[in-house]
């Protein structure tokens, strides 16, 4: 029973330390192997890679400040437009405000899902040359019997 025990809880440890997939970025979502990943993951999985998560957290802070200056900003564009769609007079100046604002919004929100794009272009392009380095799990006969073997 025991033995069972161990040759199960090897071949757990085996398949953890399989490689994991690429990252793949679709829809303003990362995900690894089919698994939708949360920034703080993202964060985990990028650890070993310091440019690659630079990139990530400047994106991130990038998309979120341009997000906090879009929104409001398209808030006072579309109340000036409807204002002057509904007949009353609208006011030029925040109008102006609401535009540029929106733009500049906007433009700062593309600077940093580019930004995120780039991070996991580089973590895997980088994660393909490490790849190298595989191992190799021999089942059968070893020094002390009957095993598994983890090879390098």
């Amino acid at each position: 029973m025991r033995r069972i025990i161990l040759l199960i809880a090897g071949i757990t440890l085996c398949f953890s330390l399989s490689a994991q997939g690429e990252l793949t970025l679709r829809g303003g979502n990362i995900s690894q192997d089919g698994t939708r990943l949360s920034p703080e993951q993202v964060r985990a999985v990028m650890a070993d890679n310091s440019e690659a998560l630079a990139q990530f957290n400047r994106g991130r802070s990038l998309a979120i400040t341009g997000q906090v200056i879009a929104y409001p900003s398209a808030f006072l564009l579309g109340w000036d437009t409807g204002t002057r769609l509904g007949g009353g007079e609208g006011n030029n100046t925040l109008l102006a405000i609401g535009a540029v604002g929106t733009a500049v919004g906007l433009g700062i929100v593309f600077l940093g899902e580019r930004n995120i794009r780039s991070s996991v272009s580089l973590f895997n392009s980088s994660k393909a040359n490490n790849d190298a380095i595989s191992y190799q799990v021999n089942f059968g006969l070893t020094q002390n019997g009957i095993g598994f073997a983890v090879v390098f």
